[in-house]
């Protein structure tokens, strides 16, 4: 589930209703003036295109919302090109509002629109939204400076001190907000697709685990007629039969081999998970030992820590020829206050060759060492990566 997409899906239709549609009304409310007489200063050109400007922007913001109602995945399909457009869109309006209707005052209307795209929590476009705004009301300020600037004020370098200062620290707090709610959807975010990672690979445990125990009930009530075929074969001396009878009994039992159990349903589902759908037939995999099915540790916090320790080690050791003998060894142990869990995978020469076990930094062995650290540290626990000739060995000790 994506957090951050599905909530610019909904803020798209507010953006694209309200801004032209205010501007559209503001459009209607000075043409109405400039007939009954009003506004002199004001060429009919200016409100002609003025006015042209927004049915524009108008017809474009109903074409994306007819699309968007058509195909409800429209807006995060084409994400990029409706952020540029609202981006560049709202740069348009209020340098129309600056240029078109001078005034002294008319910068704090502009600044509404410098706040909507908050609304975003977007970083990178709030960003670019406030250069666009400061530069474009700079421009206009040096352009006209008598109809933007308070001159007849008594205390003008006040005023004007006020006003940068005003703008300076609004648009601070404005991409400090954003950047800030934006950080905590992306969390969000990975937290829901890990639970999402977490609950579908607990499921399909959950299936393996039932598949196993019907097919051992199958066997059960098969074996005794297996063996009497094979006696039969045996007596009679046939013993290609027997053999390919045999293998195919073999075959039909070999679905045991990648059932792993160590007593906790989360470690066994990411176990069963990994192992049977990423890990290579060509690795000699062993497993034991065992966990109790309550720790400290939550659901999520467990999950995110084995998941990319055996992660990483299943992508380092398929890279092994066959003719290495890989190996993939996984252990469990619970003491009394502690478990710990240690995995060691065979390494190539090229993954030797890069990893760097005395130093500190995160990024010498797979993506989510960083993620193993912080949530090894969140409970004071101990973690350990070391290497002993061709192996790899990676360690976390939490308490229970």
């Amino acid at each position: 589930m994506n957090v951050l997409r599905k909530y610019w899906s909904s803020v798209y239709h507010y953006i694209l209703l309200v801004v032209p549609g205010c501007c559209t009304c503001a459009a209607i409310f000075a043409t109405v003036f400039k007939i009954l007489g009003n506004h002199p200063e004001l060429s009919w050109f200016k409100v002609g295109l003025f006015d042209f400007t927004q049915l524009i922007y108008l017809g474009i913001a109903l074409y994306f919302i007819y699309q968007n109602k058509l195909d409800s995945t429209y807006f995060m399909n084409h994400m990029l090109a409706v952020k540029a457009y609202i981006t560049i869109s709202l740069a348009f309006q209020y340098n129309f509002l600056l240029y078109f209707f001078p005034s002294e005052y008319v910068w704090g209307c502009t600044f509404l629109f410098f706040l909507i795209p908050v609304f975003f929590f977007d970083t990178i476009m709030t960003i670019i939204h406030v250069f666009l705004y400061l530069l474009s009301l700079g421009i206009a300020t040096f352009r006209s400076p008598d109809a933007f600037l308070p001159m007849e004020h008594e205390h003008v370098e006040e005023a004007l001190t006020f006003r940068i200062v005003v703008l300076v620290l609004g648009a601070f707090c404005t991409i400090l907000i954003v950047y800030l709610i934006e950080s905590f959807l992306l969390q969000f975010q990975i937290r829901s697709e890990e639970n999402t990672d977490l609950l579908k690979k607990q499921l399909e445990h959950y299936q393996s685990a039932d598949l196993l125990d019907m097919e051992l009930r199958k066997f059960r009530h098969d074996i005794r007629n297996h063996f009497i075929c094979m006696e039969y074969l045996v007596q009679n001396k046939d013993m290609e039969n027997l053999e390919t009878y045999f293998q195919d009994l073999k075959e039909s039992f070999a679905f045991q081999e990648r059932v792993y159990l160590s007593g906790n349903h989360i470690i066994d589902a990411i176990l069963n998970h990994e192992l049977s759908r990423h890990c290579s037939n060509t690795v000699n995999v062993i497993v034991y030992g065992s966990l109790k099915e309550n720790c400290s540790l939550s659901s999520m916090d467990l999950c995110t820590v084995f998941s990319n320790i055996l992660s990483n080690a299943i992508a380092s050791v398929n890279k092994c020829d066959s003719s290495m003998k890989p190996e993939l060894t996984i252990h469990f142990q619970t003491g009394s206050h502690y478990f710990s869990i240690s995995v060691s995978n065979s390494i190539c020469e090229e993954d030797a060759g890069n990893l760097m076990p005395k130093k500190k930094s995160s990024r010498n062995h797979g993506f989510g060492l960083n993620k193993i650290k912080e949530i090894v540290e969140k409970y004071n626990g101990n973690f350990e990566q070391t290497r002993k000739e061709q192996t790899v060995i990676t360690k976390v000790y939490l308490p229970l």
